[in-house]
């Protein structure tokens, strides 16, 4: 059941919820201090609720097991020293596997020492998901999403995990699982959403690390193009390539991206290429990108420390308020409100699991590349001491 609170009856929600006023200077404060801790993805979900529940509404919201319209704002207390926020980034619609996150991050956000933490997993992570009442089976953690989304494809899921909910729900247990705290809310942004968001702003200034070629990124729309090669040389392909591999002899499908080391000002599209960029062989795999996530994010934050970026709010939720998905609930985001601060007073870090530290390359039995921890496939331990170290620090 979608949450929706159309523009026509925001009046009513003010009142039935004893809204108080909040000036156009605390709620510019507040949200910048929202956007900074949760909405570096892109999914500027919290901000715009926030201020525009309260005078529009929108129907941005899911209802999940964990959230309930009729909850009160008296009922609904914040966690009194952290919460947490899975926040998502996926395809979207006319992209191949729309539902697939390519983006998976934990916002951990400490209020009281004013510390926000970003736990980054890779998508390449291989974890059991409940597909069946009865059963979980193993896939990469950037499915779970879309199979919660997929109730055709899964029809023997658990009730808790179908319906528009059941994304959201079935996402937050399997990432839980492997982080070892509770997931609060949900937040995900399809990448047009995304494209816009950063056009909108202007740009960014993005810090890229390294110098990389990448001459394999897809190009949209040509997913199934032949690019002119014969019935009979597509068999061979087949019989003698998989995976990537079979994939890199169709090379009308992809362009070559270039970016260099040092301050680059990126549009949003050339933003979207930055952080999905996989197969460059001097800066790619899942760990690179999350580097390069962090690197986005680090020059969204300066955006908004050194722009007013609120001016273009209205632009903004208007055109990107159909690509946002959240289970944050009306009384929660009221609290949310009530947070004080400055945005330059919040300390960032950012935690990235790979090999390095608790994870090692293997392969599947049907032999895609995947991650598992260094314990062992489904042995989260090392992985749940290593975020705690980091959060203590």
């Amino acid at each position: 059941m979608r949450i929706f609170v159309s523009s026509l009856f925001a009046d009513f929600w003010v009142t039935l919820l004893a809204v108080p006023v909040i000036n156009s200077q605390k709620i510019k404060k507040v949200l910048k201090i929202v956007i900074l801790s949760l909405l570096y993805l892109g999914s500027f979900a919290f901000g715009f609720v926030g201020s525009y529940l309260f005078l529009r509404g929108s129907d941005i919201f899911i209802k999940t097991t964990s959230t309930d319209e009729n909850v009160s704002i008296k009922d609904t207390e914040l966690p009194q020293e952290a919460f947490t926020v899975l926040l998502l980034g996926y395809g979207g619609a006319g992209h191949d596997g729309g539902n697939l996150s390519d983006v998976i991050m934990v916002a951990h956000i400490n209020t009281k020492e004013k510390e926000i933490s970003f736990i980054s997993i890779p998508r390449d992570l291989w974890v059991e998901i409940p597909v069946r009442s009865d059963k979980k089976e193993y896939y990469k953690v950037n499915a779970a999403y879309a199979i919660g989304s997929d109730d055709k494809g899964f029809p023997l899921k658990e009730p808790q995990y179908k319906g528009e909910g059941g994304a959201a729900t079935l996402s937050k247990e399997v990432v839980s699982d492997v982080v070892g705290m509770p997931i609060d809310y949900f937040i995900a942004v399809d990448f047009e959403g995304f494209r816009k968001i950063v056009d909108i702003l202007g740009g960014l200034e993005v810090n890229v690390p390294v110098t990389f070629d990448d001459y394999f990124y897809p190009v949209k729309g040509l997913e199934n193009e032949t690019c002119g090669i014969l019935a009979e040389q597509i068999s061979e392909f087949h019989a003698n390539y998989s995976g990537f591999e079979l994939e890199k002899q169709f090379i009308c499908r992809y362009e070559h991206i270039h970016f260099d080391k040092g301050k680059n000002h990126i549009d949003g599209e050339t933003a979207l290429k930055y952080v999905r960029s996989r197969h460059s062989d001097q800066h790619g795999g899942d760990f690179a990108r999350s580097q390069r996530q962090q690197a986005l994010l680090i020059g969204l934050r300066d955006k908004f420390i050194s722009l007013d970026a609120l001016k273009n709010t209205d632009q903004l939720f208007n055109q990107i308020s159909s690509m946002i998905r959240t289970d944050l609930d009306l009384a929660t985001i009221k609290k949310l409100l009530e947070l004080d601060g400055n945005i330059k007073d919040y300390k960032v870090s950012f935690i990235g699991l790979n090999d390095q530290n608790t994870l090692v390359a293997s392969k599947s039995g049907d032999g895609q590349f995947i991650l598992i921890p260094k314990e062992g496939q489904g042995e989260y331990v090392g992985i749940q001491k290593f975020i705690r170290i980091e959060l203590a620090k």
